[in-house]
């Protein structure tokens, strides 16, 4: 018996020997809040659309080079941060995000996506105003360096799945669905 185990343990240090080194780990990238643009639009009572900024937002994922597939996208935007030019809309936006309440916008994918001709399709769930949801933002592979990614983001939402109500004195004045986008520098980490 001593033998046996003697004999298996010599062969399984010998595999370990010459066994190829493990395989590095996907580069992990990280997006700056100065080097993360994040936009949305919505419709102002049918007229035209508002279109502000956050200004301060994050963004964390890995990137395998060889295959274009990102993983464990994860952004977070201060929607506190919220900058319109016009300060009553500014006002009515910070309103209807209720960001006293909810001062962050998540966005968490599910699974791995693989870019094919610089485009996917990244699944994952998004929180509103304290709800969460399935969401597809549609991505955009600008760059991949091995040091840089620059990539672009667009989503829409619908402002009811996420109990957006509309202030009972002004009815129907946002139109029903909120456009996100998103560009991205990442560096390396």
């Amino acid at each position: 018996m001593r033998k046996i185990i003697a004999c298996l343990l010599t062969g399984l240090l010998l595999t370990l020997s010459f066994a190829r080194p493990s395989q590095a780990a996907t580069p992990k990238y990280y997006v700056e809040p100065t080097q993360f643009n994040a936009a949305f639009q919505i419709m102002d009572r049918g007229l035209s659309n508002i279109i502000g900024l956050f200004q301060s937002a994050t963004a964390a994922f890995a990137f395998d080079g060889e295959t274009q597939t990102i993983s464990n996208l994860r952004l977070a935007i201060d929607t506190s941060s919220i900058m319109v030019p016009n300060q009553r809309a500014s006002d009515d936006m910070q309103t209807l995000l209720a960001i006293r309440d909810y001062p962050e916008l998540t966005f968490m994918a599910t699974a791995p996506q693989t870019f094919k001709d610089g485009k996917s399709d990244i699944k994952g769930t998004l929180t509103v105003h304290g709800q969460k949801k399935e969401a597809v933002f549609h991505a955009t592979l600008n760059t991949a360096q091995k040091s840089k990614i620059g990539m672009s983001l667009h989503g829409v939402f619908k402002r009811a799945d996420f109990g957006m109500a509309d202030e009972p004195e002004m009815p129907g004045r946002f139109g029903d669905t909120i456009t996100l986008m998103l560009e991205m520098q990442a560096i390396k980490s």
